[in-house]
């Protein structure tokens, strides 16, 4: 047994902005009930908080603060924590920190370079917000300097060996994170300033086409799209996500995607399906797409990107994740103006001209090469392009792809601006973070049976055209046994909920996922919300026994399902903005190529032609068009979808 009181876990300080929520913890061990007691140092003397009598105490950053928490036991031992510093950046507000924020260091102020004449003192300063706070080390020219520590680092006397390319890295439990380099430089040319972009708001719209009524299936774009997502919104943008969409549905979403943007906006654009080029020409096939293509049924990339720089937008980047096949020179060419001088505008493209985009899968995984290498570097705080260039760089190193795939990389970009640049007040109310997630979020609701059984009804968001509905018991009489629940929607094509014990394959499992990590009893999607313009209802179904007669009881409830933003966002068919002439082409040369990995031998055989979609409905082999071009031969790494 403890005779003293033993500190199993202190407090740590913290540095965070202002009206940040954050919590310190103390834990101890001891012989008897222990009593914890936390005080702050005001001024001269110390004080004690009211009401902070619990292990963990809840506070929200409004000044630089110094805590300590006291433990005694009914034996009159007594501990206390260590002291702990709380800085809070009063000029720094809380939506500096990214949504999601877990603690790991974030940069909110990086040195900025200098240039002297003579031999004068300097001061480079950085700080970053974190918990526990942060530490510093500064390099020179990528060689640590190993008394320089502070947030601050100063020489009093700059000489030749002291000029350089500075940066320090900010670390802390949760991670590290590495500020801008910037120069030290001596003589009588004055060094270039970097200069510190802000957008006025940051929206993307991310479309994926896997299943084609008219040409072979794909299994990467609905994984891609997935996880481009949930980056992009920890970039701080606006995301609207689609899958499988038809002609008419993608020029509805790239025309409100389009009334998002205004001066000063970073806008993004990201499309993974079914694609080709016609003389520098790109364009996207819709799932209904006839066979062969049509002029009329396809959409230029072009058009879009010429549209979006007319929005005054400060930052314009397309990622083209589709083949760039040259086929039928006798078509003729959608009209697109070219592109103001803005120096605004990057493409990224998964393929170079006139070759194939591949999707690789190992396993039951499948996803784009492309997004591979991408998901990597898209969170880096460097200039977009130079981002892009990473991921060119790690493509090509790829040995699975070499000679089929490398990417292409297209810029008029003049300025510095990155996909991690902070966001200043929006111009928009409605593309306001907050705003956007609350519009978004569909609340949990309560459902009561007559039997007294009480469920939950949740919603997860999978696609902004994609939700998950979850079922979870959480009240049930003690006089059943043998509870089931079942999920469907109110209609004549009724689409069954997976139970629990579904086995669910790699690309499910990532989409349905509970919200909060709770387990549910029962699960519905609803794909296809864009469709919907009439109310949406759900049907759930109780099956249970009574323990006193054996008896098997069944009870159903429809309830109607808050609507979700996108039925709103579709409810009006707005095409103003954009004057559709029709694309060129008559071939299907889109076709994603996968690449089946094996981790069993070294070997990679062909593709299988039996493709599975995100629903797991397993979809035949799909016949060839005489009018299609030829694909790879069988002995071939790769198989056309």
């Amino acid at each position: 047994m403890l005779k003293d009181i033993v500190i199993t876990e202190q407090p740590v300080c913290a540095c965070v902005p202002r009206d940040f929520p954050l919590t310190l913890r103390c834990r101890a061990q001891g012989s008897s009930f222990l009593h914890y007691q936390w005080f702050l140092y005001s001024e001269t003397f110390c004080k004690e908080i009211p009401g902070a009598n619990q292990p963990d105490l809840h506070i929200v950053g409004q000044q630089t603060q110094l805590y300590v928490c006291r433990i005694n036991d009914q034996h009159r031992h007594i501990a206390f924590s260590h002291w702990v510093k709380v800085k809070v950046l009063k000029d720094i507000n809380k939506d500096y920190a990214p949504p999601g924020w877990e603690g790991d260091p974030v940069f909110i102020m990086n040195p900025v370079p200098v240039h002297l004449t003579s031999q004068q003192p300097v001061q480079f300063q950085c700080c970053a917000i974190g918990i526990p706070a942060p530490k510093y080390q500064w390099y020179l020219n990528g060689q640590c300097l190993q008394h320089r520590k502070g947030r601050k680092m100063q020489i009093k006397a700059v000489k030749p060996k002291d000029c350089g390319s500075y940066l320090c890295c900010a670390t802390n439990a949760k991670g590290e994170r590495w500020s801008e380099p910037v120069e030290l430089t001596r003589g009588n040319s004055p060094a270039r300033e970097k200069s510190i972009y802000l957008a006025a708001g940051k929206v993307a719209l991310i479309i994926g086409n896997n299943c084609y009524l008219n040409h072979p299936n794909l299994l990467a774009p609905v994984v891609d799209v997935c996880e481009l997502s949930i980056l992009l919104s920890k970039l701080g943008f606006c995301v609207i996500s689609l899958v499988d969409l038809a002609r008419s549905e993608m020029l509805t979403a790239v025309n409100k995607f389009l009334q998002f943007l205004d001066k000063g906006v970073y806008g993004l654009f990201y499309y993974a399906g079914h694609g080709y080029e016609r003389s520098g020409r790109n364009y996207m096939v819709p799932i209904d797409a006839p066979q062969p293509y049509r002029p009329e049924n396809c959409i230029s990339v072009q058009k879009i990107l010429q549209k979006m720089q007319e929005r005054r937008t400060a930052l314009n980047v397309v990622l083209l994740d589709t083949c760039r096949k040259w086929y039928n020179a006798d078509c003729a060419l959608s009209k697109v103006n070219p592109l103001k001088p803005f120096g605004n505008t990057v493409y990224g493209y998964a393929t170079c001209e006139n070759a194939e985009a591949y999707e690789v899968q190992d396993g039951n995984s499948s996803s784009g090469i492309f997004m591979t290498y991408l998901k990597k570097y898209i969170l880096e705080e460097k200039k977009v392009t130079h981002m892009l260039e990473d991921v060119l760089e790690d493509i090509g190193r790829d040995p699975l792809i070499t000679g089929k795939q490398v990417m292409e990389i297209k810029h008029t970009l003049t300025e510095s601006r990155a996909l991690t640049d902070r966001i200043c007040s929006p111009q928009s109310e409605r593309l306001n973070r907050k705003i956007w997630d609350k519009d978004n979020e569909m609340p949990k609701q309560i459902l009561l049976f007559p039997c007294g059984v009480k469920v939950e009804v949740s919603f997860q968001s999978v696609f902004s055209n994609l939700i998950h509905v979850f079922a979870r018991l959480i009240q049930t009489p003690s006089y059943l046994t043998d509870i089931r629940t079942i999920l469907y929607r109110s209609s004549d094509l009724a689409e069954l909920s997976i139970p629990n014990s579904c086995r669910l394959g790699h690309e499910d499992s990532l989409l349905a996922m509970g919200s909060e990590g709770e387990e549910a009893d029962c699960m519905l999607r609803l794909p296809g919300l864009q469709k919907c313009q009439n109310d949406i209802f759900i049907k759930l179904d109780l099956h249970c026994t009574d323990m006193g007669t054996g008896i098997r009881l069944q009870e159903s409830l429809e309830h109607k399902i808050p609507k979700p933003c996108v039925t709103r966002l579709f409810s009006q068919k707005d095409t103003s903005l954009l004057d559709w002439d029709s694309a060129a082409g008559s071939s299907d040369s889109g076709s994603r190529q996968r690449l089946q990995s094996s981790t069993d031998s070294h070997k990679r055989e062909p593709a299988a032609h039996t493709l599975g979609h995100a629903g797991g409905i397993s979809l035949g082999a799909q016949s060839k068009s005489s009018s299609e071009p030829e694909e790879n031969d069988e002995s071939d790494l790769f198989a056309a979808l």
